[in-house]
């Protein structure tokens, strides 16, 4: 966006990854090096109370108290901002009301520039005795609970279905009546085209007059293309409270996402749906065709993504070197003015660590002291933890409402937790590579970059911090705005900066020694990298034949965007995806096929040479082959210095394009 616990004990409850009850990775799956449990506390954790209080924002929070804010999810507008937003558990819409909550399939269509999902409010509960909106009371990656009055509400990534529950009993009132099924506590109504089930435990239905028994739940759900009503219900298990995920890493990056102790319902994509019982139907989403099966757990691998700071130039020919030390000794002596805020502040000094790694691999040490000395010099106020009770810039706070670290100076409404990953991702990259050079200067800035780190990519819960703020372990990628203020839920538009983000963070943790973080991170890098091609770069967008484009530029809970924050060019589209040509992209990248690399670039630069992001066009245009690298070489050793994007150089732009040979 660009607007605006529990050891393993706790494996029956929680849910795991690679946890059998003896705390070794069971066997398959292709992983066997690292267990994870996302919600288990964070052992050991940096000291927040190093930073100053932030400021603050006085957002309309519905959180109860010992909720750790969870900034940045899908259902993040149920806890800020105003209310009655819809969020989005594909391929249901859900949104509170006063008093109650709506719900409802929703049905992609595609347009020429966006495929759209939008909420359908096809059935709305009322509860007796329950005004308001009620409150988060519990929160993980997976699944949120909202605390109305006498009843508890659910929703899930991957459970197509609305769980009620309530402790002391309740009555409702439905939009529509339903009318009891031959099967015990199963009731049924159509709205529409859609038929919509109502699965009782302790409680009755009679037309539109719901009531609960003390401990009874209801389950409301849309019955999928293909399947019946009753096939569904029976294979419908607990109210997926509490769901969770967890990594392991081996050969492969495997993501496991576990509903409770007993099958239930789930859907998924095609593609992960291999291993599972998927008898029950299908449902359409703006990401393609779901299937619908019965499952306790969803378990699926992602190609790994070594963490780098550095592009492979060792077989470079002769000319490539001299052209890259010739940019390199001229963009040494000309640095721009250094920003002061946490986005452009921060991608600044990443442009300076890359002149660094160049000056490094092409044997230049003079120039390599000269850098890295104004990287450290900056790096040094980042780092300070007194730095903002002097200066309004180039300094960290830590807001406790929202348990998290804002730079003083703000961009893109960080303040309110947009795109802190984005951000905090140069920085730590940056912070990476100066202090593998100096171990002083890892020691000095360390406190402070670690939680600059804790603050987007925490390894597991604590009071100062959420779990991984910002990533999406079903959907494999993170959401870019804090509080998500939007009738389309969450957004993200920069794949490739959130890529960037876990990157710079596996750096980092590395060269901290924080274990924890960096195999966390690892695994965020992986699946980070594997979404930003399967969903924005080289999508299957079959069945979507209106929408006239190769690729996405924002992927929101309920459309896909041929459009960006800041401009309506399709070189922005692109080039957002690519930015900054981070080292690792040389390789996640080229599994795009070289095609479709071709065909994105041609319809990013038609014609004339665009406004913005040539450099990164030709850097991604590098990848399709010999021929196209040769081409992209030439231009970018013609291309303008004001054509050359503030977060990399002429230096970088030539390296990376030698590097993808």
């Amino acid at each position: 966006m660009r607007a605006a616990g529990m050891a393993i004990a706790a494996c029956a409850l929680l849910t795991l990854v690679a946890c059998d009850g003896s705390g070794d990775p069971p066997e398959g799956g292709g992983s066997d090096a690292v267990a994870a449990i996302t919600t288990a506390p964070r052992e050991g954790g940096p000291d927040a109370s190093i930073l100053p209080a932030a400021a603050g924002t006085e957002l309309p929070m519905r959180l109860a108290e010992d909720v750790v804010p969870p900034t940045n999810r899908w259902y993040s507008s149920l806890a800020f901002g105003d209310t009655g937003l819809p969020v989005f558990p594909k391929p249901l819409s859900f949104q509170m009301v006063d008093g109650g909550f709506a719900a409802g399939l929703t049905r992609p269509v595609a347009s020429e520039n966006a495929i759209l999902a939008p909420a359908a409010a096809d059935v709305t509960v009322q509860v007796s005795g329950a005004p308001g909106f009620g409150e988060v009371i519990e929160a993980t990656p997976v699944a949120v609970t909202v605390g109305l009055g006498p009843v508890d509400l659910t929703v899930a990534q991957g459970v197509p279905a609305v769980g009620m529950t309530s402790a002391g009993g309740a009555q409702a009132t439905l939009s529509v009546a339903f009318a009891p099924q031959d099967s015990e506590g199963l009731a049924t109504a159509i709205v529409g085209e859609t038929t919509y089930g109502l699965k009782i435990d302790r409680g009755s239905v009679d037309g539109a007059a719901l009531a609960l028994d003390p401990g009874g739940s209801a389950q409301l759900f849309a019955v999928p293309e293909g399947g019946t009503v009753e096939s569904f219900a029976a294979a419908l298990g607990a109210v997926p409270r509490g769901a969770d995920a967890g990594y392991a890493l081996g050969d492969a990056a495997t993501t496991s996402v576990t509903y409770g102790e007993e099958p239930t319902v789930v859907a998924v994509p095609a593609a992960r749906a291999d291993a599972l019982d998927c008898t029950l139907g299908t449902y359409a989403t703006i990401d393609g065709t779901y299937a619908v099966c019965e499952a306790a757990s969803v378990s699926w691998d992602v190609p790994l993504v070594e963490p780098t700071s550095s592009l492979d130039l060792d077989d470079i020919t002769g000319p490539e070197r001299e052209a890259i030390v010739a940019a390199l000794q001229a963009d040494a002596s000309s640095l721009p003015e250094l920003p002061a805020d946490t986005y452009f502040g921060s991608k600044a000094l990443y442009r300076i660590a890359n002149l660094v790694q160049v000056a490094d691999a092409l044997d230049q040490p003079a120039l390599a002291e000269d850098l890295q000395a104004v990287l450290a010099e900056q790096l040094r106020m980042w780092g300070d933890p007194d730095g903002c009770a002097t200066r309004a810039e180039r300094c960290f706070t830590y807001d406790g409402e929202l348990a998290g670290v804002v730079g003083l100076a703000t961009a893109f409404g960080s303040e309110e937790f947009n795109d802190h990953h984005f951000h905090y991702g140069y920085l730590l990259y940056a912070a990476a590579v100066a202090g593998a050079r100096d171990p002083d200067l890892a020691g000095e800035i360390g406190p402070v970059l670690d939680l600059v780190a804790e603050d987007i990519a925490a390894p597991g819960t604590s009071d100062a911090f959420p779990v991984r703020r910002a990533f999406d372990p079903v959907e494999g990628h993170s959401w870019a705005s804090g509080i998500s203020p939007f009738a389309d839920g969450n957004n993200q538009e920069s794949s490739s900066e959130a890529v960037l983000a876990y990157n710079g963070v596996a750096l980092w943790a590395d060269l901290r020694g924080d274990e924890a973080l960096a195999t966390s991170a690892r695994w965020m890098l992986a699946a980070e990298a594997e979404a930003s091609t399967r969903l924005w770069l080289a999508p299957d967008l079959s069945g979507f034949e209106a929408f006239a484009h190769q690729i996405v530029a924002i992927e929101w809970g309920a459309k896909r965007d041929y459009a960006t924050w800041f401009s309506a060019d399709p070189a922005a589209m692109l080039g957002i995806q690519i930015i900054p040509g981070q080292p690792a992209a040389v390789g996640y990248l080229s599994s795009v096929p070289a095609e479709r690399i071709v065909a994105s670039v041609e319809a990013a630069w038609p014609d004339a040479r665009p406004d913005q992001f040539a450099d990164y066009l030709l850097m991604y245009q590098a990848l399709a082959g010999d021929e196209a690298r040769a081409a992209a070489w030439t231009a970018a050793v013609d291309l303008p210095d004001d054509a050359i994007d503030d977060g990399t150089s002429r230096t970088w732009l030539l390296a990376w394009i030698a590097a993808a040979g």
